[in-house]
């Protein structure tokens, strides 16, 4: 089925500073990741592609583990979450020779 456009998704907030994306089950999944504030890893590794590193997958986790990129993790799956002015800093610095 599609849709003519896109379903605005419900926010809620748990009393943290970062809103949650509240699915059609009435789920909350973390932080809002499709405003472009946090990113998935293979969206990381675009960006930096992008900019002209080649960085992998093991490359971009080893940078969430030691501090390089700030992330979180999602209550359901576990899965990564990086900031993207984090990323935004590692391309400018790189960018800038440091």
């Amino acid at each position: 089925m599609k849709l003519a456009h896109a379903p605005s998704p419900a926010v809620a907030y748990r009393g943290g500073d970062l809103p949650d994306l509240v699915n059609s089950a009435g789920l909350t999944g973390g932080p809002v990741v499709g405003d472009g504030t946090w990113l998935a890893i293979g969206e990381v590794i675009a960006r930096l592609r992008a900019a002209g590193f080649s960085e992998s997958e093991s490359t971009v986790r080893r940078m969430i583990d030691d501090g390089t990129l700030e992330s979180y993790r999602t209550e359901r799956g576990g899965h990564r979450r990086i900031k993207a002015e984090s990323v935004a800093d590692l391309i400018r610095r790189r960018a800038e020779g440091q």
